[in-house]
């Protein structure tokens, strides 16, 4: 193995490393957050084995080397599954299968058909990452049509990273398949630097998508768009009932600090004050005139204000009070707090230090 490779593939696994890190010491991991630390370790694990096999030239490696990259693509897609808000089922393991079948019978498969388990493999291999990246665009085209359907053009940008990645993705493909026919051609494999560092680019770009704009863009709570009337017209909720759930929900903001998790959702309201969740959008849409979601960071951003006059007291950061708000990220709370005063939190600091 030349010191070129050793050092790119040795670069690469450490990133891995920090990526892991990061995600572990981030405040109220979600389910996204978990799922993209187990695919910056096969990462990691990819460039480990890779630099194992040529150092050693050990079977065990050489097999995984060959099947590891049939994790990629389900890893790929569970992560813009929790991205998209869409619900797991015991079904989503299946798509581990590929992975497990090819790595155990590699260890079965005669030397005089070595060759052609290998290119099975590979082709095999390429269809499946093709094919989930694919499907991926599919679901985020989807998601972007619904929220037009639902006039939150505002709102569309916020997934447009995972199109990026997946794109990224399928240029990746690409570059591997040109690679591979080019050292077929040349009979040598003078490219693998080149292949070595599109797959560190990958990381990367994954790797800076993932912690950076995925804490920024997703959105800190499931939303409701606001429905027509017509589809409220025929409820069987009276106008003295609807007076009560009005109060319900006042009452419970004033006496209830759930609302700062970051992963309250409008079943856990509906729980908690024992509401149908459909007589509860129909409050908050219909009669009050908003949607939970922004209903919900009101209600945070109001908590925030009261916090940031007690800040200088406390020794709290902007930043610390925006995660004590159940917001994911400082940018989130920054872009809240201006969309609901006006102002910066510290634009806000500072005026009511000079009052």
């Amino acid at each position: 193995m030349s010191n070129k490779l050793l050092i790119v593939s040795g670069i690469g696994a450490i990133q891995c490393v920090l990526f892991i890190l990061l995600l572990l010491i981030k405040k109220g991991k979600k389910i996204s957050d978990i799922i993209l630390m187990c695919w910056f370790f096969v990462f990691f694990a990819h460039l480990m084995i890779f630099i194992n096999k040529e150092l050693i030239a050990d079977n065990l490696a050489t097999t995984f080397i060959r099947t590891i990259g049939f994790l990629h693509g389900p890893l790929f897609y569970l992560y813009a599954k929790s991205l998209f808000n869409l619900n797991f089922n015991r079904i989503d393991s299946l798509h581990f299968l590929p992975f497990s079948f090819f790595t155990v019978f590699s260890f079965f498969i005669p030397s005089d058909i070595e060759l052609f388990w290998k290119i099975t493999i590979l082709i095999t291999k390429l269809i499946s990452v093709i094919f989930y990246t694919v499907y991926i665009l599919f679901l985020y085209h989807r998601k972007r049509n619904q929220q037009k359907n639902r006039k939150l053009a505002n709102r569309i940008h916020e997934l447009s990273w995972i199109r990026i990645i997946a794109i990224l993705f399928l240029i990746s493909i690409g570059v591997s398949i040109v690679r591979l026919t080019v050292e077929r051609i040349v009979g040598v494999s003078y490219f693998e630097i080149w292949d070595l560092l599109r797959y560190i680019i990958l990381v990367t770009v994954i790797g800076f998508y993932g912690l950076k704009y995925g804490m920024v863009y997703k959105p800190e709570i499931p939303y409701e768009s606001i429905e027509d009337d017509k589809k409220y017209k025929h409820s069987p909720l009276k106008n003295d009932e609807i007076k009560g759930l009005l109060n319900t929900i006042d009452n419970f903001f004033k006496e209830n600090q759930m609302y700062l998790k970051p992963e309250f959702s409008l079943d856990m309201l509906a729980t908690s004050i024992k509401v149908p969740k459909h007589h509860l959008s129909q409050v908050i849409n219909s009669e009050m005139k908003t949607t939970f979601y922004d209903l919900v960071n009101t209600k945070r951003i109001e908590y925030a204000m009261l916090k940031i006059k007690e800040a200088h007291n406390l020794n709290i950061t902007l930043e610390g009070i925006g995660y004590e708000c159940g917001f994911n990220s400082k940018s989130a709370f920054f872009r809240n707090f201006k969309k609901k005063t006006g102002k910066t939190p510290g634009q806000y600091q500072k005026e009511i230090s000079t009052d």
